[in-house]
């Protein structure tokens, strides 16, 4: 159920900064890819796809690094759940910093999560020269 309310929340963000990529395509590649005589097909995966992969790969990155901070949901829904089924990371770090009052656990917590979306972060802006045309 959370993973269902996160989707629907960032459905529209999403949406929008779709739109906005596709909004930016040049119209002259779809009326030379027609004249040339490329089929719909071939017009999306030739002109489109590779026109709103940067824009792919900041929704991409963004939605990475939001799903290590679902706090919110996790909070007013469930806190932490039924045997801890929904504790998640930020849910975890809040219990033991304010909680049961162990800072420097907390301190260290943050450290790890901060490490792992900067990997995870960098790790994409490696693979993003494989994918993403500028």
């Amino acid at each position: 159920s959370i993973m269902l309310i996160q989707i629907w929340v960032s459905i529209g963000f999403n949406m929008i900064i779709f739109l906005a990529g596709l909004q930016s395509i040049p119209r002259d590649l779809y009326e030379a890819a027609e004249i040339d005589g490329a089929s719909v097909w071939v017009q999306f995966r030739h002109i489109t796809l590779p026109m709103i992969s940067p824009t792919s790969f900041f929704l991409f990155i963004t939605g990475i690094i939001s799903t290590f901070k679902v706090f919110d949901l996790v909070a007013v829904l469930t806190k932490g759940g039924p045997m801890h089924s929904t504790s998640m990371i930020v849910w975890n770090l809040y219990e033991t910093a304010f909680v049961n009052l162990r800072i420097g656990e907390a301190s260290a917590m943050a450290v790890i999560l901060f490490l792992c979306v900067f990997a995870i972060t960098v790790l994409q802006w490696i693979g993003q020269k494989k994918w993403v045309n500028y």
